[in-house]
């Protein structure tokens, strides 16, 4: 009985150890644009701030996987594609004084994130791994939604923000993003539901396209 007992409090003091740096990061992320706020009197960041905070809630109650990727790649990829932008911060500039577009780039992102982890529920992820493929809702048009959306809102969020540091952290994100892509579909390869779904469904990020 003592190890029943014992088991879930491992899990959720594991989980909690892994979690407590999500948070922390999403944290100063948050704090650094909120002060930004006070300055422009501006929701600057606005949408970034809001699908990072989706992306770390996910994080922490997300699905045990079937299987997991084991590639070191993988996990790198994973990590930095995940929470690298929460390293930007803002430099309220706006390109072209477009901020009203590039607020709207950010705002659409989180609207299709939203609806493309909807579609996912607590089968989100972070490192390549098969939580049972998912082949309704936004994965109906595109393999990977999810990332589509994220990279709709960081570039709105880099063209709201320029500056050397968030362009060489989006660019960064773009790399790692392409290479989990690639982690992804060769670890869930293994799954025939998966292979089916994927001569159904062409595009990984733009419908019939890409």
């Amino acid at each position: 009985m003592s190890a029943v007992a014992v088991a879930p409090r491992r899990l959720s003091a594991k989980r909690i150890a892994v979690s407590t740096p999500v948070v922390v990061l999403w944290a100063l992320f948050a704090a650094a644009n909120f002060q930004e706020w006070r300055t422009t009197h501006r929701p600057v960041g606005l949408g970034a701030t809001v699908l990072e905070l989706i992306v770390a809630t996910l994080f922490i109650f997300r699905r045990p996987p079937l299987t997991v990727s084991r590639s070191p790649l993988a996990w790198i990829a994973a990590t930095v594609g995940t929470f690298g932008t929460l390293a930007e911060r803002p430099a309220y500039h706006p390109i072209g004084h477009l901020e009203l577009l590039y607020a709207g780039m950010q705002v659409a992102g989180v609207l299709l994130a939203s609806f493309a982890m909807i579609s996912l529920g607590r089968s989100f992820g972070i490192v390549a791994a098969n939580r049972g493929v998912r082949t309704g809702g936004a994965y109906r048009y595109v393999r990977h939604p999810v990332y589509a959306a994220y990279m709709v809102t960081e570039f709105g969020y880099a063209l709201e923000n320029p500056s050397i540091r968030n362009w060489c952290l989006l660019g960064l994100v773009i790399v790692v993003q392409a290479t989990r892509i690639v982690e992804e579909e060769r670890t869930l390869a293994e799954d025939p539901a998966y292979r089916e779904y994927c001569r159904r469904v062409r595009g990984r990020v733009v419908p019939r396209l890409l």
